[in-house]
């Protein structure tokens, strides 16, 4: 199944309402799933208010979001136009602090969300804790879109962060005015392919500006066919649900001199060796020597959140 929904298409379907904080939120469905059949995919634009906050919270689903309009912060995270979070099952992230101009979010979700939405933590950190296999891990990342040399119609770069051994991949695609090229295909759970800047032709019909398409995980790679102004899209592939990425940490020493910790909920670490300058804690910060108001950089968690690794 290959669907595609261009904001000029749907803007209408805005519905705001009213937060007990005094913000206002609003939401524009891309791709709205079916009341009856089977489970598909929901693409949707939240929007809300400058300095609105909203409180660390999980989701029972993968899902991607990336910074449509304005920014803010994640935790101890910037959050800038253009940027994507990806966060696993069950893996708690925030608070998400609106910045001066507000912030939207495209969410992006391969089925819908079993927990029905927003779960937020501490409230529900002991329910949290007790989901069995659970493998919380979240990442941010800003694509990078290179220009076209002389001959090129379309350029490809591969996201760093975002990658796993479940099929997990996010893609920077730049296409030249007037070109088809076929995107990177998607991977067994399905992809969505988000048009930021450009123009799309699809079926005869040209779709300016922001764009949300979904592909089946068993579609062929999708056509992208850029109009007269060239076109820049993010590609970003669900992961499996099956199996993982085995996640460790790497000591400063063979003698095991440095301890570890990590967060319960959502599995960020603490290593004494390496510390976190960018977060105001130096290189080879004991444990015991971090404040107490120390917050978990992800997903606000407190100190007593987190618990010693045993290699």
């Amino acid at each position: 199944m290959v669907l595609v929904s261009a904001y000029e298409d749907v803007k209408e379907t805005r519905k705001g309402r009213d937060l007990p904080n005094g913000h206002m939120a609003w939401r524009t469905d891309f791709i709205k799933r079916a009341k009856e059949g089977p489970d598909g995919p929901v693409a949707f634009l939240a929007e809300s208010t400058p300095k609105r906050v909203l409180r660390s919270h999980y989701h029972e689903c993968d899902q991607f979001q990336i910074i449509a309009i304005g920014g803010g912060t994640l935790a101890k995270h910037k959050l800038a136009f253009g940027g994507i979070h990806f966060s696993r099952a069950f893996t708690p992230y925030g608070p998400i602090t609106n910045g001066e101009q507000g912030i939207g979010f495209i969410t992006l979700r391969a089925k819908r969300d079993p927990g029905g939405g927003a779960q937020f933590v501490p409230d529900l950190s002991e329910k949290l804790k007790a989901v069995k296999n659970r493998d919380p891990w979240q990442v941010t990342e800003m694509p990078t879109f290179k220009a076209l040399g002389n001959g090129e119609n379309v350029s490809v770069v591969q996201f760093k962060q975002m990658q796993d051994d479940r099929g997990l991949a996010g893609y920077a695609v730049t296409v030249r005015a007037n070109t088809k090229v076929a995107a990177p295909a998607p991977s067994k759970n399905g992809q969505y392919i988000i048009v930021t800047k450009g123009s799309l032709t699809h079926e005869g019909q040209q779709k300016k500006g922001l764009s949300v398409i979904w592909v089946g995980g068993d579609e062929k790679p999708f056509e992208l066919q850029a109009g007269a102004e060239g076109l820049e899209a993010v590609v970003l592939n669900f992961p499996r649900e099956d199996g993982g990425v085995s996640k460790s940490v790497v000591k400063a020493d063979g003698k095991g001199e440095f301890k570890a910790y990590q967060c319960l909920l959502c599995a960020v670490i603490y290593d004494e060796a390496t510390g976190m300058p960018e977060h105001g804690i130096a290189a080879g910060t004991r444990w015991a020597d971090v404040p107490e108001d120390f917050g978990c950089p992800d997903c606000d968690a407190k100190k007593a959140d987190f618990e010693l690794i045993d290699f």
